[in-house]
């Protein structure tokens, strides 16, 4: 069974009671905090905008900075990729030199018997 609590955030000077599991709530509070940093910067930017406009371009920004963090991710999980891919070509070609020097040795030896 979850335990859920309910703590009071404030967002853009309104408090707003959230429930969340037990143990979420610093996780919460670092959210509203998020949210009420990029309504300062657009306050900052432009005065007189309504609350409900204001929220809608706070959503899209943290949305664009998810999308952001998501593909450097993905580009960082491609680029171990091929870096594995690298590293296991590079591994073969060395077995196959050395597969390669021992049969040239091996070709000698009967050469000469």
């Amino acid at each position: 069974m979850s335990n859920k609590v309910t703590i009071k955030v404030n967002i853009n000077d309104i408090v707003y009671p959230v429930a969340c599991e037990s143990g979420e709530e610093n996780r919460l509070i670092q959210s509203s905090n998020e949210v009420n940093k990029a309504i300062d910067e657009l306050s900052a930017i432009s005065s007189g905008i309504s609350e409900t406009r204001l929220l809608a371009m706070v959503a899209l920004i943290l949305a664009d900075k998810l999308i952001e963090k998501d593909n450097a991710l993905e580009s960082k999980e491609t680029s171990n990729l091929d870096d594995t891919k690298s590293q296991s070509i590079n591994e073969l070609l060395d077995w196959l030199t050395n597969a390669t020097n021992r049969m040239n040795k091996v070709a000698k030896l009967l050469e000469t018997k």
